[in-house]
């Protein structure tokens, strides 16, 4: 229950900053305002498969939240492969948005299921190697750990070029600007624009959380999470997630929309190299004896 109050305090604090970075000329993807209608007429749609998908990806988004440590002993589970537990369990919100889209049975709904999907496929890699450079460095899964791996020097000055594949890949994870085209207005708001009741407000939740959980996970990652002095861990973590979040949102505000073909490209031919130079770049750290426990 105290994930689940953390979760909702956090997605509405998240609507609220992220409403500060749309311009009114901007596409806003998951952030535009979803109406709750209860009179959409979906004839065709399926019955069990449209309302399942914002339960499922609000399900994947509080499951994430379980392992983040938010200070000191202030931790859900602290689980020994909480990293790879947060890489699956977050992406329960592609399966809920394809879902819904595949669920709707209209041609922007099934249109948005292929990007979403397709959109996965782009960030999965090179989000997975942006996670590899810090599990090699904090030699441990644990999400604890890998803040007490940060005590002396956070990660982010060890690896720039593996926190700025994170912020890249995370605005894919999140579907944010420029990465919106799953939400695009040329889709009719793909998911969100076939949903309304119940449904719409839970999705506003969810991809709401799913943005507040990479932010999370990125200061857990890259900057140290709760610890700091003076302050005690929560606020600083708290302060360190909106910050991050902040940056993700002005950085990707100032670059066009890509399309789904252009964020596949970008992935693989510019993120996937990237984030294989990185881990070798750590590698080459830890043999010199830099970091954790040299």
């Amino acid at each position: 229950m105290a994930v689940l109050g953390a979760l909702l305090g956090g997605a509405a604090l998240t609507l609220a900053v992220e409403h500060a970075f749309v311009r009114i000329d901007q596409e806003a993807g998951p952030a535009r305002h979803t109406e709750l209608r209860h009179n959409l007429q979906l004839p065709n749609a399926d019955r069990w498969l449209l309302p399942a998908g914002p339960v499922v990806a609000l399900a994947g988004v509080a499951l994430a939240m379980v392992v983040l440590p938010l200070g000191p002993g202030l931790i859900g589970r602290d689980l020994g492969i909480g990293l790879f537990y947060v890489i699956v369990v977050v992406d329960f919100v592609v399966l809920g948005l394809a879902l819904a889209g595949w669920g709707a049975n209209t041609p922007e709904g099934v249109e948005a299921c292929y990007r979403i999907v397709a959109q996965l496929v782009a960030y999965v890699v090179p989000l997975g190697l942006a996670y590899v450079g810090v599990i090699m460095m904090a030699r441990s899964l644990s999400t604890v750990v890998v803040v007490d791996a940060q005590r002396g020097l956070w990660f982010v000055v060890l690896q720039p070029l593996g926190f700025l594949l994170y912020v890249v890949t995370g605005l894919m994870q999140s579907y944010r600007a420029p990465f919106l085209e799953p939400f695009a207005a040329s889709l009719g708001g793909g998911v969100l624009g076939v949903v309304g009741g119940w449904s719409a407000l839970v999705w506003r939740v969810a991809l709401a959380g799913v943005l507040l959980v990479v932010a999370a996970v990125g200061a857990v990652l890259y900057l140290g999470g709760p610890s700091g002095p003076w302050l005690p861990g929560w606020a600083w973590m708290l302060a360190k997630t909106y910050g991050l979040m902040a940056l993700m949102l002005g950085l990707g505000r100032l670059v066009r929309p890509l399309s789904t073909a252009e964020t596949l490209a970008l992935s693989w031919k510019i993120l996937i190299p990237l984030g294989l130079v990185n881990v070798l770049l750590v590698g080459g750290l830890i043999l010199l004896g830099v970091g954790p426990g040299a």
